[in-house]
């Protein structure tokens, strides 16, 4: 009989616990608990180690986090939160919980919660560690870098293209479209929307099917453009399966030994009222398992304010440590924009309070914007020895390390070149040195 009963891990407060004990315990029960955990901090342990792919959460449970719910749905855990009461129905609202089920409802809900869980899968490896990141990358190990803006600061798609653009043509990259809330880089690539097949690459990461001639007949290419995989043309419809948990995380395992670089641009909604949306679930997986995460801070004063409320959700709600993420504040010099000195007067003291700083200033380029919109390229590609060009050179500096380059200004994740596409550096520059 219990072989037949879903096996769930408990993340149960006492009294959640025993609200249920019922359906997880005696002859009648319809669960098997595989573990149950006092803390939250178990539950990562926990996570890798059983066999089970569901988790019953109670949101008084120690420790427990937005951050941590979103590591575990990266991992591909489906979370069914226990609500006693209102109160806890809406603070789990607030943890990217997929299923929220009260302690008094019909036995049939909470099962059929646990049951509609997506296929299981091999867990995504998930971003880097302190100690490992600063290590070389395994042969194969591609990079992740996520770029993520503000609502009402618009660049960070434009420095998600023109940073893949930088690298194009020198070495192996993949402008990833993770917007879901619309991006258009269709429209401004030339392409149909069809043609790409996000979704696709998707399913095939969740059956582990995904293979090199799969890839190149899903990604786009066009003039003056890095390879390019779009999103779904109807985000409506394709969101609810790419929100499912470990969906984003395998797709972007399933690109690391594939593809050395891949520039995900990533949409800017992380959360929203009283339960976090499908379109941001998607959005805050992707953060989570990149290995840098770019922050674009716009230069009017309004832009910044949404910046810095984007920022606390980093650190704050997904727990991105300051190691990994990096900040570059676009529009400098445009018009109606403070000047760059006040800008880092400004910026400055309070960056260092999340233990960041400033690692490019993107300039406001009139003549590569003109020629952008001409000739339907990123702005970097469109005037390569422009200033906008020149300081994306120097933000790829700061993001990756290879060996002989100098680290760091300040103790920080760096990121090697992967290894399986490095050649003896005496033979061949960074592309963006060059």
């Amino acid at each position: 009989m219990d072989g037949e009963r879903p096996q769930v891990l408990l993340g149960l407060t006492p009294l959640a616990e025993r609200a249920i004990e019922p359906l997880l315990f005696g002859k009648d029960a319809l669960l098997t608990p595989a573990e149950s955990v006092a803390e939250a901090d178990e539950l990562k342990r926990l996570a890798h180690e059983s066999d089970t792919g569901v988790v019953l959460l109670s949101p008084g449970l120690p420790g427990l986090t937005s951050a941590i719910c979103e590591r575990l749905r990266a991992d591909g855990l489906r979370l069914i939160g226990i609500a006693l009461d209102e109160d806890e129905h809406r603070a789990l609202g607030t943890l990217s919980i997929e299923s929220i089920v009260s302690h008094d409802t019909d036995t049939r809900e909470l099962l059929a919660a646990v049951r509609e869980q997506p296929a299981p899968a091999v867990r995504p490896a998930g971003p880097p560690t302190a100690q490992s990141a600063t290590a070389e990358a395994g042969e194969g190990d591609g990079v992740v870098v996520a770029v993520v803006g503000c609502k009402g600061a618009p660049g960070s798609s434009e420095c998600a293209a023109s940073l893949a653009a930088a690298v194009a043509g020198h070495w192996p990259v993949l402008l990833l479209e993770l917007d879901m809330l619309g991006g258009g880089l269709d429209v401004r690539v030339g392409a149909d929307a069809q043609d790409g097949s996000l979704l696709g690459l998707a399913r095939a990461a969740t059956t582990g099917e995904t293979n090199a001639g799969l890839l190149e007949r899903w990604v786009t290419s066009a003039p003056g453009w890095p390879p390019v995989l779009l999103a779904p043309a109807d985000p409506e419809t394709a969101v609810p399966d790419l929100a499912q948990p470990g969906v984003i995380g395998r797709t972007l395992g399933a690109l690391r030994p594939r593809v050395p670089f891949t520039v995900c641009d990533v949409g800017f909604l992380l959360a929203g009222g009283e339960q976090v949306p499908e379109p941001a679930r998607v959005h805050r997986e992707a953060l989570v398992c990149a290995d840098v995460v770019l922050l674009v801070l716009g230069a009017r004063e309004t832009q910044q304010r949404a910046g810095f409320a984007q920022l606390r959700l980093l650190t704050g709600g997904l727990a991105i440590p300051p190691q990994r993420l990096r900040v570059a504040v676009n529009g400098v010099g445009a018009p109606g924009a403070a000047s760059e000195q006040a800008l880092k007067d400004t910026l400055a003291p309070r960056l260092a309070e999340h233990g960041l700083e400033v690692d490019a200033w993107l300039p406001w380029d009139a003549r590569a914007l003109s020629l952008a919109r001409r000739r339907g390229r990123p702005l970097g590609s469109a005037r390569p020895r422009g200033r906008y060009a020149k300081a994306t050179a120097r933000l790829l500096e700061e993001i990756f390390v290879a060996d002989g380059l100098p680290r760091a200004r300040r103790p920080r994740l760096t990121v090697p070149l992967p290894r399986a596409w490095v050649q003896e550096r005496e033979e061949v520059p960074l592309p963006w040195q060059s």
